[in-house]
């Protein structure tokens, strides 16, 4: 929750309790955060006010510095705890709660309110660039440092989503403090690792669950290398492309992207459903994405071989990094 939003939660609350008008302005150029007046039925009142969500121990002290140095000094906060008001009270710092609740002794002046409820925690906006639409843009975003120049129009084609999600997208990208403005026509990364790591999270904890299709039985009489894939689209993630783009991983789990519905997946790949099967199919969320034939794109393959966690994964993993991901 940003500053002005607190500050103009507690004077709104404080008007409801007491009648009281409070004004603010900014302090860019100091130390505290805003100039507050409140308008006492007797005289007005100006604090030079530093504004916290919360409090704990660890700033209780600063506080009192900050108090003893500035006379007019006012501590506005969010949420303060019973515990806390009692120490503020004890250490004479005049405090205002988003709730309405005040302490205020000054210049003859003597007010307490603790009645109010703490304020429930506010609602935190969903970062768009971790939904299930917003992770499908990152992933592009990723496979290639072109795309970070793409128009949005061209970006939301790419990654098949509607081009109102881009720019919430982008926002939140850099809300999480990946992604910067390079010029007027284009973003780099802050850090590319650490974007890659958070597409990673994003990808095991949202959006792969949503891709998932069923499990299918690989035919006693066929190896996987011999199963047809019927389109472009169609491509094998985790292990098996591991084992494509390494020649180094003898597949165990099998992982099968496809743009296919079901019946016509059945149809052209021969494959049967079976709870139990070895293959995973999920479906392809990205157009392009640096793929080798047959192979899903070298980030997606590496993202499922980290979520596997097994040491014979994470070595090849290690190999697919260092071979296809670090020029990206």
């Amino acid at each position: 929750m940003e500053e002005r939003e607190i500050i103009e939660t507690a004077l709104a609350n404080l008007n409801r309790t007491l009648m009281v008008q409070g004004y603010w302005d900014g302090l860019n150029h100091r130390e505290l955060d805003a100039y507050i007046t409140l308008y006492l039925p007797e005289r007005p009142i100006t604090f030079e006010a530093e504004v916290k969500y919360e409090i704990r121990e660890s700033i209780l002290r600063n506080l009192k510095l900050l108090a003893e140095e500035n006379s007019n000094f006012l501590l506005i906060a969010y949420r303060l705890y019973p515990k806390y008001k009692k120490l503020l009270q004890e250490m004479g710092i005049n405090y205002l709660e988003a709730n309405g609740n005040v302490f205020i002794k000054k210049q003859g002046t003597f007010i307490l309110i603790n009645q109010y409820p703490l304020l429930k925690e506010p609602e935190k906006e969903a970062n768009r660039a971790i939904t299930k639409t917003g992770l499908r843009v990152f992933f592009q975003l990723l496979v290639s440092n072109e795309n970070l120049f793409k128009t949005q129009r061209d970006l939301a084609e790419q990654a098949g989503v509607a081009l109102g999600n881009i720019p919430l997208v982008l926002k939140g990208l850099k809300t999480l403090g990946l992604l910067l403005k390079k010029n007027d026509l284009g973003y780099q990364w802050a850090n590319k690792d650490e974007a890659v790591d958070q597409w990673i999270t994003g990808y095991r904890d949202t959006l792969k669950a949503a891709l998932y299709q069923g499990r299918y039985r690989l035919p006693k009489d066929r190896l996987w290398t011999e199963i047809h894939l019927p389109t472009p689209k169609t491509r094998w993630g985790g292990e098996p492309g591991a084992d494509l783009l390494t020649n180094y991983l003898r597949p165990e789990k099998f992982i099968l992207f496809t743009d296919l519905k079901k019946t016509e997946f059945i149809k052209a790949t021969r494959l049967m459903p079976d709870p139990n099967g070895e293959i995973a199919v999920y479906e392809t969320f990205w157009e392009k994405g640096n793929e080798k034939e047959g192979c899903a794109p070298p980030l997606l393959v590496y993202a499922d071989l980290i979520i596997n966690g097994d040491k014979r994964s994470l070595e090849t993993a290690k190999l697919i990094y260092e071979e296809y991901l670090t020029e990206l």
